[in-house]
């Protein structure tokens, strides 16, 4: 009965707020071209045409994210500040400038500046928005919309690739990121009033089921926030999935051959990455709605726990598609697991600079992930080294993590 009851609130509620969820998944899709997964694609043309070694383009992709993470700081509070749409529109304006001005990258400097343009407003911004829109705007929704976000990022995961390695084949790499662009500002800026208006039920009598608030929320500040000692022992969790799985996909060429395997094998597996991460984001959302960020944020480092020590330990060719769709389904329940666990510890007041500070510690860790398991392989580490120090790290955050939310660590008072 609790099923047939959920499965028709889940179908009532899509139908009522479908365009804010399209907004939600269609800002997350065009994350994309920011993303290390389509941007590695393009590796080989730029060391090519700019006579880059494989540690300059490591080291210039690695300073353009550092920068972009500390520029994200400061202006992902301004969700906060501004009305959504005024706010998205100029990210989008931006996000089409950036894919647009890649095409026209003549050297090391500009190659720089166009990477950090992609991660700033991809990665960063658009991403930003996804997640933060769909956690204020509902309670208790809110996991199945942080779900829908998610499969528009999983859809993008799923499709560019192999469209970008087919369009590579047949036109010149530049043209592809003037096709990024126009493909941004056309399917997002002209459905920005549509799929922003609001509902009948935000002004009516829904309002307060759609934006429920309860009189015991507290809504803490950044500030307030980074004085609570859960959220330092938190950031392991945040920082470990990141910089391990950025990690093994930028080196994921050299890695799979050390294993053995074949590349056009590792690369077919990343369909069945795709579809695992849609089903935790799925499922994921369901559960949050169900038990909380709360209970299940300690948890969805596990299936990545479990494919670093495949990775390490086995050597059938097969085994890479069970290592590719355990590391989708962390990959696809965490981001909205921990953009509702922010919403649950901190309230949605100042959830765009709360959640600033959480993404810039994810882009971050994305940076040194590359660097780290690249020096780790010049110094002749082998797989299962890497695997086994990663999945260290992976089991310490999950612990730190369960301390942190179910521990007896007493919270910072906001009020100090």
């Amino acid at each position: 009965m609790s099923s047939a009851l959920d499965f028709r609130s889940t179908v009532a509620f899509f139908r009522q707020e479908w365009r804010f969820l399209l907004f939600g998944a269609l800002v997350a899709f065009w994350s994309s071209p920011g993303q290390t997964f389509v941007i590695a694609l393009f590796g080989g043309q730029l060391r090519a045409e700019f006579g880059l070694s494989h540690g300059a383009f490591g080291g210039i992709y690695t300073l353009a994210t550092l920068t972009s993470a500390a520029l994200l700081l400061p202006t992902g509070r301004l969700i906060d500040r501004l009305p959504l749409a005024r706010f998205t529109r100029w990210v989008v304006l931006g996000m089409a400038g950036a894919t647009a001005a890649f095409s026209l990258v003549a050297g090391s400097v500009s190659l720089f500046f166009g990477f950090l343009g992609l991660r700033f407003a991809g990665q960063g911004l658009m991403t930003h928005i996804a997640f933060t829109a769909m956690a204020r705007r509902y309670r208790r929704e809110r996991g199945r919309a942080l779900a829908v976000a998610g499969i528009g990022f999983a859809i993008g995961e799923a499709s560019l690739p192999p469209l970008v390695v087919w369009a590579l084949a047949v036109f010149e790499w530049r043209l592809i990121w003037l096709v990024f662009a126009a493909a941004v500002a056309f399917t997002l800026l002209p459905l920005l009033p549509a799929l922003l208006r609001r509902t009948e039920a935000q002004d009516g009598a829904g309002a307060a089921a759609l934006a429920e608030r309860d009189a015991d929320v507290r809504h803490w500040t950044r500030g307030e926030m980074l004085r609570d000692p859960r959220f330092h022992l938190l950031t392991p969790l945040v920082m470990a999935q990141s910089a391990i799985v950025t990690g093994l996909f930028f080196h994921q060429v050299h890695l799979v051959a050390l294993k053995g395997w074949s590349l056009a094998w590792w690369s077919l597996c990343f369909f069945f990455f795709a579809l695992a991460s849609v089903a935790a984001n799925v499922g994921g959302g369901l559960l949050i709605d169900r038990f909380s960020g709360r209970a299940l944020a300690p948890l969805v480092l596990l299936p990545l726990a479990l494919a670093l020590l495949l990775f390490g330990v086995a050597a059938a060719p097969l085994t890479a598609a069970a290592v590719l769709i355990l590391i989708g389904l962390s990959a696809g329940a965490s981001s909205g697991v921990l953009s509702a666990l922010w919403a649950e510890l901190y309230g949605t007041d100042h959830l765009g600079a709360i959640r600033a500070v959480a993404a810039v510690l994810m882009v971050f860790a994305s940076a040194l992930g590359p660097v780290a398991m690249g020096l780790a392989l010049d110094r002749d580490a082998s797989v299962a080294a890497i695997s086994y120090a990663s999945l260290a790290i992976v089991l310490f955050a999950a612990l730190a993590a369960t301390y942190a939310l179910h521990g007896r660590l007493p919270a910072a008072d906001p009020g100090v």
